[in-house]
């Protein structure tokens, strides 16, 4: 699925227990109105852990860009317990010490 990409985000994911690492790359589209003022969609894309984009809904053009943000949350956090989310410097991407998410 092509979308008009209005933000990105590069991160690594790190498998703990072969040590390989690959990149991410978080791509969030515009919303856009599938009925206005009814319902809208907000395009979703997680290179290097989904196979293609997902169009994620709400009620309108913010809360599908609310519920993007937060279904990109969710998958990262869901991961497979050896899978660990990093920033391309290495850091950590979560703090889970402080509950804090980026």
């Amino acid at each position: 699925m092509d979308f008009d990409k209005i933000v990105e985000r590069k991160l690594c994911l790190a498998n703990e227990a072969t040590g390989e690492q690959s990149e991410l790359r978080i791509e969030i589209g515009r919303p856009r109105w599938t009925e206005a003022d009814v319902e809208a969609v907000c395009p979703v894309f997680i290179r290097g852990l989904m196979g293609s984009a997902l169009d994620i809904y709400g009620s309108d053009l913010l809360s599908a860009l609310e519920c993007a943000l937060d279904f990109v949350n969710a998958e990262l956090t869901n991961l497979d317990s050896a899978m660990k989310v990093m920033w391309p410097g290495g850091e950590p991407y979560f703090d889970f010490s402080t509950d804090a998410t980026p």
